[in-house]
C-alpha cells in the first residue's frame, strides 16, 4: 500500500486566519505560560498537514469562537461543526495544538484586556463583572496567566507605551498597502 502524500494547502492570510495568527503571536509575546502551551513548532508541523476539510472545519470553529469572544459551550461549537464533542475536541487540538477550551479562555482574556484598554479608569470593577469570569479573583488569575502580569501593571505599561514615540519611524508612506506573503 502506497503512502498518501499531503500537498501543502495555501492558507488564506486574511480574515479569521489573520486574527488567529495575531492572537497566537501576541499571546506568546506576553506570557511564558503561553510560550510553552502554543509551541510554534507544533503548530507549524500540524498546519503543514492541514487538508481542505481541516480548513473548513477550523474556519467554522474559529469564526464561532471569535464571534462569541470565547463565551460558547463546547457541545454547541461541536454541533456547529457537525461533530461529536469528543471528535471536535480531538480534531481541534490536533489541528491547532491546544484544546478548544483553552483557546476559548484565551479569547475571553483578550476581550477582557480590550475592555480594560478602552476604559482603564475602573479596572477592578470591570473585572468583577466581566462575562466569562466567576469573580474578580478568577479574572485576575486568568489575566496574570495570559498577560504575565497583574492588570494594574499591564495598564501602567500600556500608558507608558502610548506616551512613547516609536524608536524608528515607519519609512513607508501612509497610503502604502501592506501585503502578507
Amino acid at each position: 500500500m502506497g503512502k498518501v502524500l499531503h500537498q501543502p494547502i495555501a492558507v488564506p492570510q486574511d480574515g479569521i486566519w489573520l486574527r488567529l495568527a495575531q492572537t497566537l503571536e501576541a499571546t506568546v509575546r506576553r506570557s511564558a505560560y503561553a510560550q510553552q502551551l502554543l509551541s510554534s513548532q507544533h503548530f507549524n508541523e500540524a498546519r503543514a498537514r492541514w487538508t481542505r476539510a481541516d480548513l473548513i472545519f477550523l474556519q467554522t470553529a474559529l469564526e464561532q469562537l471569535y464571534n462569541a469572544h470565547g463565551l460558547i459551550r463546547m457541545y454547541a461549537l461541536a454541533n456547529a461543526c457537525g461533530l461529536s464533542l469528543r471528535q471536535f475536541e480531538r480534531r481541534f487540538k490536533q489541528r491547532i495544538g491546544i484544546s478548544p477550551k483553552i483557546f476559548a479562555r484565551l479569547l475571553r482574556f483578550e476581550t477582557l484586556m480590550a475592555s480594560l484598554l478602552q476604559n482603564p479608569t475602573h479596572p477592578l470593577a470591570q473585572m468583577a463583572s466581566h462575562p466569562g469570569y466567576q469573580d474578580q479573583a478568577h479574572a485576575i488569575h486568568e489575566f496574570k496567566l495570559w498577560a504575565g502580569c497583574t492588570p494594574s501593571a499591564f495598564l501602567v505599561r500600556a500608558k507608558q507605551r502610548t506616551a512613547q514615540k516609536p524608536l524608528h519611524p515607519d519609512p513607508r508612506p501612509a497610503h502604502t498597502p501592506i501585503y502578507i506573503v
